[in-house]
């Protein structure tokens, strides 16, 4: 007997093929919107970025591509993890330079844009992905955000952006694809592989400390978390609400990275 929890189940699962698939990189209507709030968050007003709820994006002109709305970071992820990094940010050293704050793979824009609102800083955020970029440039206009965005690959924006100060923060979170396997998230196979972009912003900051956030689920395969940040501090793991009906939570993780 097939019961509402498994065919609420098998709706997600064609929705979210449908999204990452034929949808990818198509704007979504506002009833595509709701559907994808109801389905993946149990509401449409639960599917909420830059402020604006699944019902109203449509009206106000947000343009949302089939698979950010699978891989977008919502209003309520976005500002409990800016809350937690604001808090992180007190326990630090102030040397009174200007605190640097960088999205390296932006995606919709909207962890970005807490960040802005709750720290009060300009953010450098690199989209590589040309539907993408076009879509969160747009809609990054529409609510007068707080951020520098940039058409370009992470490692070129690193180059633009030597080191500032020990509060300086990083935000990671590269394309998963072959990454999300049967057994869980492995960060060694992002795209690029986490380790290789921490190497990156190492390098960037040629050994000055600084702060960064990632996003996971809560299914980790081979311990690669763990693995990838060797030899930084585990600052703090949140887990906001809501919790998802369907597939693996969310995650976000803050370390403090060294040379």
């Amino acid at each position: 007997m097939t019961g509402p929890t498994d065919v609420g189940h098998a709706h997600y699962f064609a929705f979210r093929d449908r999204l990452l698939g034929d949808l990818r990189t198509t704007i979504l209507t506002g009833e595509q919107l709701c559907e994808a709030g109801r389905l993946i968050y149990r509401r449409p007003e639960a599917f909420s970025l830059y402020g604006i709820p699944a019902p109203r994006m449509a009206s106000a002109d947000i343009r949302l591509l089939g698979r950010t709305a699978i891989e977008c970071c919502i209003d309520d992820y976005a500002a409990a993890v800016a809350d937690a990094l604001l808090d992180q940010h007190a326990l630090l050293p102030d040397d009174g330079e200007q605190l640097q704050v960088v999205d390296l793979f932006c995606g919709s824009g909207n962890f970005s844009h807490h960040l802005a609102a709750r720290l009060g800083t300009r953010v450098q955020a690199a989209e590589l992905d040309p539907d993408v970029y076009e879509a969160t440039r747009h809609n990054l206009e529409q609510v007068e955000s707080a951020i520098d965005l940039h058409h370009l690959d992470y490692r070129d924006l690193l180059g633009k952006l030597p080191a500032q100060s020990e509060r300086d923060t990083y935000f990671v979170e590269p394309p998963w694809g072959p990454a999300f396997t049967p057994a869980g998230l492995d960060l060694t196979r992002t795209s690029p592989p986490v380790p290789a972009i921490l190497d990156d912003i190492r390098r960037s900051r040629a050994g000055h400390p600084c702060v960064i956030a990632i996003k996971t689920n809560d299914h980790i395969a081979h311990d690669s978390l763990n693995r990838s940040f060797t030899g930084a501090r585990h600052l703090r793991t949140i887990t906001p609400e809501p919790a998802l009906p369907h597939g693996a939570n969310m995650d976000f993780h803050l370390y403090q990275l060294t040379s």
